[in-house]
């Protein structure tokens, strides 16, 4: 009996007329972290919606802060912080900013507060 290795279960939704929801596996090559976790789901989340114009909730405030300006001065800078050293989880960073190139799509990001809504 051969058990396969899986990463975290990480969970999206996408709010349309569909009600698409999702949830993924995190890969096991990636630092299975709270921060990697979300990165993925955002990257996730981008790349299954086919919408060219967005909005992102989300209540990580690293992932919030990275994508309204931090990951770009990252890329700019070879992925080193202001320090001059390379900025952690910087493989899915790079994901993240490539979806959104790719896609072209205008998206809004929207800082939640953690567990909203949940008793």
């Amino acid at each position: 009996l051969q058990l396969l290795k899986i990463g975290g279960v990480a969970g999206y939704v996408s709010s349309s007329e569909s009600g698409l929801s999702i949830s993924a596996f995190l890969p096991t090559n990636q630092r299975q972290t709270m921060n990697t976790a979300e990165l993925f789901v955002a990257v996730q989340a981008l790349g299954s919606i086919g919408l060219t114009k967005v909005a992102i909730c989300i209540d990580s405030s690293y992932v919030y802060g990275g994508a309204t300006g931090s990951a770009k001065r990252w890329k700019v800078r070879g992925w080193k912080n202001t320090k001059g050293v390379v900025v952690p989880n910087t493989a899915p960073w790079k994901a993240l900013i490539d979806e959104l190139d790719r896609q072209g799509k205008v998206v809004e990001w929207v800082k939640i507060s953690s567990h909203m809504g949940i008793e």
